[in-house]
């Protein structure tokens, strides 16, 4: 089988061999005619879901692509933004950092790929599971695991290309295979059709945590997605229904934020505390780790001295003097999400110029390479941020909730290991316009380098002008940059897809 298949030609033969993929198939899911008879049949073909995911297939992880969360989506995320450049020579890569985005770009290529994988997983799941003679509450269960990644998987789609193809069933025709694009306000409807199934059906004593969904999982990403529409589309009911949602979660008791702003990324503390979801690449969930890749795309190279400092680094993704200089001093998470200099044991210190380190737990991981590092989709600062936003928003102007919402991240933020708190005073006063830009910087200063930057940027409508004010200096970002482009690929051999203005 070639690999320039078009992607809905492999969701095709994807599907007939139940969720193989390019003569690979997914460690954890095994194919045959008579496959969907029990609950360990169920198991396997929903687990196949997190396969794509984390770490994509055998012939993925050799070409360095990897599932869904390897690296691409989270490194777009801060390359087309003000946060980060690139020190690739690779044109991919370089085309992002300068807003060249070009349509024959491998990366987006990629994205599209592994979205429809896992998409088309979800489908076959929920398509074939039903056959399974199990327990109807667990059978449910597995369902509501793939209705949640289907929506989620749709809900990055139409952020990153708009409107897209729309199949909600596992494709097993030709016929099937060259659909058009779906309008993004439908896909919207089923999006968060498929959350309220998984809300629903999602137990809390079935296959618990460890980077699967559960109810106030859903919850979560619903706040997400109802901010994004309501923000778009300037509808209020979106956004304060996001903003309840938002504190929902908070009020949970389910969760809570650290004290200690780097205790969110240390790897004993996966899947706990604020955590809301993590992307396994522990190996829990699939046979064979094979790691991330956060420290060797980040860290700094050469600092590999005598079986010290971290080997395999590159640090291809860095940052931008000003994403540096957004944080205060003694902000607590400018310690955390940079480092720039490293001392070996005999007390020599190499200094450097700042890269990115917050995935770093390095008295877990002090040589770097892959790592254990889950990548996380959703945390609690999240919904204080989204329970700001929205009220601000919805009342044009921040109510009181508001700013408690965006003041206890603040608050966190000042801790810097002796509990003194002299930086980042409490936010008031502000108009709706100067409350709005308080929260965007302070999402880039809570999650730069875990990727949200650019959907920010494009939410808030805030893409040129933070990225010309920034020292990108070959940077020219345009109107046509909150949208990336459909994939030349998937073009040329689905002519029923057009194209997104300005490509």
């Amino acid at each position: 089988m070639k690999k320039l298949f078009h992607i809905f030609i492999v969701i095709f033969l994807f599907s007939l061999q139940g969720c193989s993929f390019l003569d690979e198939e997914p460690t954890s899911l095994i194919t045959d005619a008579n496959y969907y008879k029990t609950e360990s049949d169920a198991i396997a073909a929903t687990n196949a879901i997190y396969d794509f995911l984390s770490i994509g297939t055998d012939n993925l992880w050799s070409e360095g692509f990897g599932g869904v969360f390897f690296n691409d989506f989270w490194v777009l995320q801060e390359l087309c933004s003000d946060n980060a450049t690139t020190t690739l020579s690779s044109p991919d890569y370089q085309q992002l950092s300068d807003f060249q985005f070009n349509a024959s770009n491998q990366r987006f290529e990629n994205l599209w790929k592994d979205m429809y994988q896992v998409i088309n997983c979800c489908n076959t799941v929920i398509d074939r599971v039903p056959e399974c003679d199990m327990d109807d509450d667990k059978l449910q269960h597995l369902i509501a695991e793939a209705h949640f990644w289907r929506g989620a998987m749709y809900f990055e789609l139409i952020r990153l290309f708009g409107d897209v193809p729309y199949l909600d069933k596992a494709t097993t025709s030709l016929e099937d295979a060259y659909p058009i694009r779906s309008e993004s306000d439908g896909i919207y409807t089923h999006i968060l059709a498929d959350l309220d199934f998984a809300e629903s059906n999602l137990l809390t004593t079935y296959r618990e945590g460890l980077g699967r969904p559960q109810p106030l999982t859903a919850k979560a990403l619903k706040a997400r997605i109802l901010l994004t529409r309501g923000v778009t589309s300037g509808d209020n009911d979106d956004l304060l229904e996001a903003a309840d949602l938002a504190d929902q979660v908070i009020n949970s008791g389910n969760y809570f934020l650290w004290d200690d702003y780097a205790d969110i990324f240390k790897i004993a503390n996966a899947h706990s505390g604020e955590i809301i979801l993590g992307i396994n690449f522990s190996g829990t969930l699939s046979q064979g780790f094979k790691g991330n890749q956060f420290l060797v795309r980040l860290l700094p190279p050469g600092l590999d001295l005598n079986n010290e400092g971290p080997t395999n680094a590159h640090g291809w993704e860095v940052p931008t003097t000003n994403l540096v200089a957004a944080f205060a001093d003694h902000d607590r998470r400018k310690d955390v999400t940079f480092i720039s200099s490293y001392t070996y044991s005999d007390g020599h210190t190499e200094y450097f110029e700042p890269h990115f380190a917050k995935w770093w737990d390095a008295e877990a991981e002090p040589r770097g390479n892959e790592s254990n590092a889950d990548y996380i989709y959703i945390r609690l600062a999240e919904m204080y941020l989204i329970k700001a936003e929205a009220l601000n928003e919805a009342n044009n102007g921040p109510t009181q909730h508001a700013y408690d919402a965006i003041n206890t991240i603040r608050e966190r933020a000042r801790f810097d290991g002796t509990n003194t708190y002299n930086i980042l005073p409490d936010l008031e006063g502000l108009s709706y316009e100067d409350f709005r830009m308080a929260v965007l910087d302070e999402r880039q200063r809570e999650f730069a380098i875990e990727g949200h930057r650019w959907y920010d940027l494009t939410r808030f409508n805030q893409l040129t002008q933070k990225v010309e004010a920034s020292d990108k200096e070959n940077a020219t970002p345009g109107a046509n940059h909150n949208l990336f482009p459909i994939p030349q690929r998937e073009r040329e051999l689905n002519t029923n897809l057009t194209q997104n203005q300005g490509y």
